[in-house]
């Protein structure tokens, strides 16, 4: 007797209504949570290295004002990038990152670094990058 592929199909649903209907246990979330923790272990260390980095920051020796604008308006005619860090800390102390970025101009009150402005008063310490050659 040969059995065509409609009588094993049907076999088959059956078989898989029976096994859905009473063997399989649907785990619900349970079966998700490692692609969570994974997720969250993830933005922990992210962060962990976000606080370690801010703790390391450093201050920078205090530049005088006229030297700050000495370099910042060499930069600015010899197109470069500059590094500065402001006079700024949180309430705990943490320096903010330094700014990088080419010296776009400037108004009365502020630097323009890449799209920042920065205040010229919050200047601190300010380097110089080198010219590449090409």
């Amino acid at each position: 007797m040969a059995i065509d592929n409609e009588e094993i199909d049907n076999v088959t649903l059956k078989q898989a209504s029976q096994f859905f209907k009473y063997d399989y246990h649907d785990r619900g979330m349970v079966k998700w949570q490692g692609y969570y923790l994974s997720d969250h272990t993830e933005h922990v260390n992210k962060i962990a290295h976000e606080v370690k980095d801010a703790n390391q920051r450093v201050r920078k020796p205090e530049m005088a004002p006229e030297l700050i604008g000495k370099i910042l308006f060499e930069a600015y005619a010899q197109q470069v990038t500059v590094t500065i860090q402001l006079n700024t800390q949180s309430e705990k102390g943490i320096i903010p990152p330094m700014i990088t970025g080419v010296v776009k101009g400037y108004t009365d009150e502020a630097i323009v670094i890449g799209t920042q402005f920065v205040p010229q008063t919050n200047l601190w310490w300010v380097s110089k990058m080198p010219p590449t050659t090409q």
